[in-house]
């Protein structure tokens, strides 16, 4: 399962990050890392962006980009 799959107020780990060098070292500056938890809050009329709550901050994702982070319920 990934981020994208997440319906709102659902909360799961992140297992998985994709290995693209960009993508995640820029997830890894807003502090999504395996093991974290995070909290599915928003999600857009049109399905993309999404907002997600981990380590008390909120964050919005691309649809495309949350679908590349595995989580675990």
């Amino acid at each position: 399962m990934t981020m994208s799959d997440m319906k709102e107020n659902q909360r799961a780990t992140i297992t998985d990050i994709s290995r693209d060098f960009c993508l995640s070292r820029r997830l890894l500056d807003l502090g999504f890392m395996e093991g974290q938890t995070v909290l599915c809050t928003n999600i857009a009329a049109a399905g993309s962006p999404l907002a997600y709550e981990l380590r008390g901050c909120k964050v919005a994702l691309r649809k495309k980009d949350a679908g590349r982070i595995g989580v675990a319920m």
